[in-house]
């Protein structure tokens, strides 16, 4: 009896590991077709919740981080500026943003913004996992030490590498 419960736990966990990077697709009006994941929460802090995903241009190669954040102490703000992310490398990141908006999501308003990464970004990405990411809202710094799911982005890049 032990034995099944153990077996039964550990495929339950497989399944649910292996959902967070099930590869979803969009092909818009114009041709271009977009390779994404859903977003998977890293940072859970008291005042912030923030998740992220990946998503592939597949048109143009090209890759992009999306971060949403849940602020859970104020109502939500657009993000500004650049995200920083700090990894386990010796080299930080300064992402440019594509765009930052107000979403719903699951009932609930939350920032979501798009950042471009470059050659070099997916390059550190790949390799080193994330320990800290940075954003502005309300005019100010607001910085998440990542509390889980440190090695999504390498995890979820080693697929769409290979799209």
């Amino acid at each position: 009896m032990k034995k099944i419960l153990i077996l039964s736990f550990l495929i339950i966990s497989n399944l649910t590991a292996v959902g967070q990077f099930n590869i979803k697709t969009v092909n818009r009006p114009d041709g271009v077709t977009i390779k994404y994941f859903t977003p998977t929460p890293v940072a859970i802090a008291s005042s912030h919740e923030a998740g992220l995903s990946l998503y592939k241009n597949i048109n143009t190669k090209q890759y992009f981080l999306v971060v949403v954040v849940l602020f859970k102490k104020e109502s939500p703000k657009q993000l500004t500026g650049n995200l920083l992310i700090q990894t386990t490398g010796t080299k930080g990141l300064s992402l440019a943003p594509v765009f930052h908006k107000i979403i719903n999501m699951n009932g609930q308003n939350a920032a979501s913004s798009m950042y471009l990464l470059t050659n070099r970004d997916v390059n550190e990405l790949k390799i080193n996992n994330i320990k800290l990411i940075s954003f502005n809202a309300y005019n100010q710094p607001v910085g998440l030490t990542l509390t889980k799911n440190k090695d999504l982005v390498a995890k979820q890049l080693s697929k769409l590498l290979k799209l």
